[in-house]
């Protein structure tokens, strides 16, 4: 009928044994206590009991890092691609155009616009000259954007910097995607408005497109591709393509669990809080488990003679990656199962497996 989830956030982990409380040798603080029962081994959690016999399964993740979103211009791969054939020359007018836009789990006002998705247009421009190098170029427009500060809109939006004739864009938080990403330049000719003029207009010249990537379900490390995806499938970038790496937000670090769980509200935060000591510690990661139970429940049943009835409920647990907390948990908790399943999000490690 209900679902029933308990998530708990761990700071400290201190165990000890049903005996040692007894015998009142039990250490200060203890929030883990282990018995064993006639029924087999027995493990309390905080306030949560569990009992092998109990346990359908254990599920355990690890924290991972964020992974921020980039995109990277090669300004000689640029210049070769105007001056290609004789049909343009390098001097002139550019402008690199990028649209950032915002995963799900943002909710930040200031990507808002008249559109379902929130997102926020960038642009900047610069000159080239006839005898550039990529190399200055480059130096140029970084120098342009930190000048006039053009990624810095209440705050900063992006990081921009270059290398060797390359500029690279980089998102400042996980939750930034790079949407657009196009370098053009600016055609005097273009848009024809009537017989005798032209208006003039930005022609693209370079792109981004997301390349594929993966993500190792155990250490949450993001590994990026080369390729990406069209309706064919699978493809090398072409020439005047470049790659959009994702953006990834964090999982189990001290941002997503203020950001998930615990809202630093008066009611997490006041005096009488219950939840006041599971405030996550700043700079803390945390080990995700997930713990199913099914436990029968006669007597509680409905209306019908002899009607059975069990309750099937899920328990999360936040231990905090610090000092023994994690691997004192894992260790008590594998002794309920015969396996501490790792597996989840192994259908998402490799989003194009099947491509």
């Amino acid at each position: 009928m209900f679902n029933f989830t308990t998530q708990t956030v761990f700071n400290n982990v201190v165990a000890t044994t049903e005996d040692a409380i007894r015998a009142k040798s039990a250490p200060k603080g203890y929030n883990l206590i282990t018995k064993t029962t006639s029924k087999g081994p027995e493990v309390r959690i905080g306030n949560t009991r569990f009992n092998k016999e109990d346990v359908l399964d254990i599920q355990f993740k690890n924290h991972s890092e964020e992974n921020l979103a980039k995109v990277e211009f090669d300004l000689a791969n640029l210049i070769t691609l105007v001056t290609a054939d004789d049909k343009d020359v390098q001097e002139g007018n550019y402008r690199i155009a990028l649209y950032i836009g915002l995963s799900m789990n943002s909710q930040d006002a200031f990507y808002s616009n008249a559109y379902v998705y929130k997102g926020k247009p960038l642009y900047i421009e610069f000159s080239i000259t006839a005898n550039d190098t990529a190399e200055t170029a480059a130096k140029r427009l970084v120098k342009v954007a930190n000048k006039y500060m053009l990624f810095v809109v209440q705050e900063k939006v992006l990081d921009i910097s270059e290398s060797e004739g390359k500029v690279i864009f980089s998102a400042v938080n996980g939750y930034q995607i790079i949407k657009k990403a196009v370098v053009e330049k600016y055609d005097p000719n273009a848009k024809q408005v009537d017989c005798c003029s032209n208006a003039g207009e930005f022609v693209e010249i370079m792109h981004g497109v997301p390349v594929t990537y993966t993500v190792d379900p155990t250490s949450g490390e993001v590994t990026v591709g080369d390729q990406t995806m069209d309706f064919d499938g699978l493809r090398d970038l072409a020439d005047n393509e470049v790659a959009i790496e994702p953006g990834l937000e964090a999982f189990g670090d001290y941002n997503w669990i203020i950001h998930n769980l615990r809202l630093p509200t008066a009611a997490n935060t006041g005096f009488w809080a219950v939840t006041k000591n599971e405030m996550p510690i700043p700079g803390g990661k945390y080990a995700q488990f997930i713990i199913r139970m099914c436990v029968e429940r006669d007597g509680i049943a409905g209306q019908v003679v002899g009607n059975r009835a069990t309750s099937v409920t899920t328990h999360i647990l936040y231990v905090l990656d610090q000092d023994n907390n994690v691997a004192t948990i894992e260790t008590e908790l594998a002794k309920l199962v015969d396996a501490i399943k790792t597996d989840a999000d192994d259908a998402l490690a490799d989003p194009y497996a099947n491509a």
